[in-house]
């Protein structure tokens, strides 16, 4: 079974399209999380398949019924997509495998059984739309990245009933019974294995960890972060930039100088995302680090920014979201 992986995981995307033609609440989706979040669920239960998957597989489909509540998806709807994936499966196998068909057929009716009872429990679980008390942390992600939600009860182990989902317009969310420190680490192995950016923030009010977690995606999407886990404050100062018109100009004039030399935006930019490492920066732009000194000693000339000082450097990282945000080209 082994040698199938590569073609499983093609039949697992092809699956989410088949869900998308035969049933209509799958249709409304949208497009990029039909193809991540669905395709990833898909080929984990075919992993299962191998026993790989196999201890994790309820706590996934727990946490789908979760998902497809939020998302709109009706249970009978989601029930029929099981069936459709049993039946393709099923499909995939005799194709492409006919020597271990008699073998797994039983296995695929048994898989199909498991994650439709889990995923009917978690249906009832997003209905009750309750955590238990306590200090909560909020994750989210940009639908570019879905199948990272998909994929967080393989990395957090979280039971089901401390996790809650919510599909915000820029990317799904998902809510933890639990404080940062307990989970940090198995988000950050998240944030790696899926090379996702992972936008999160702590508190006890859900709405208020909506709120800055909506706002995080809607401003994040076009930073072009590197994969990692951000906490969302660090938007807060560029929320309140683009919110004042003057304080926006005024960013934007700071870098104006550099407009006819994107070689030095390009160094200053790869120089904050390296954490001040020369040697970091140097490796990012392929250039000697001698020549990323220079080439900062002119942005400083230029700008009058000094990027030995905390304020200019904090200024200089928001006047470069900024111009990323307003469209300006890198």
């Amino acid at each position: 079974m082994g040698v199938l992986r590569s073609t499983l995981r093609a039949w697992a995307e092809a699956m989410a399209w088949h869900y998308a033609r035969e049933i209509p609440d799958y249709a409304r989706l949208d497009r990029a999380l039909l193809q991540r979040d669905v395709a990833v669920v898909s080929y984990e239960y075919l992993l299962a398949l191998e026993g790989e998957a196999e201890a994790r597989v309820e706590n996934v489909a727990l946490a789908v019924g979760q998902r497809r509540q939020r998302q709109g998806i009706s249970l009978p709807a989601l029930l029929r997509a099981y069936r459709l994936w049993a039946k393709d499966a099923l499909e995939a196998l005799r194709s492409e495998a006919p020597g271990h068909l008699a073998e797994l057929a039983p296995k695929v009716a048994e898989i199909l059984d498991r994650v439709s009872e889990a995923s009917a429990r978690g249906y009832q679980l997003a209905l009750e739309g309750v955590l238990p008390q306590g200090p909560l942390t909020g994750l989210a992600v940009g639908l570019k990245h879905a199948q990272t939600i998909a994929l967080a009860p393989r990395y957090l182990g979280l039971p089901p009933e401390r996790m809650a989902y919510h599909q915000a317009p820029f990317g799904p969310l998902l809510f933890l019974a639990a404080p940062l420190a307990e989970v940090e680490e198995g988000l950050k192995a998240l944030a790696r294995g899926c090379a996702a950016c992972l936008w999160v923030a702590e508190g006890a009010n859900l709405l208020e960890l909506q709120g800055d977690l909506e706002e995080a995606l809607a401003l994040g999407h076009g930073l072009d972060l590197p994969p990692g886990v951000y906490p969302v404050r660090l938007l807060w100062p560029l929320a309140m930039a683009l919110e004042s018109p003057k304080g926006r100009d005024r960013l934007l004039r700071l870098l104006a100088p550099l407009g006819p030399h994107p070689e030095l935006l390009g160094t200053l930019e790869a120089y904050l995302q390296a954490r001040l490492s020369l040697k970091g920066a140097a490796r990012r732009l392929g250039l000697h680090p001698n020549t990323v000194l220079y080439r900062l000693h002119r942005v400083e000339e230029l700008t009058g920014l000094r990027l030995q000082r905390v304020e200019d450097l904090c200024l200089a990282s928001m006047a470069l979201q900024v111009r990323r945000l307003m469209g300006g080209p890198r």
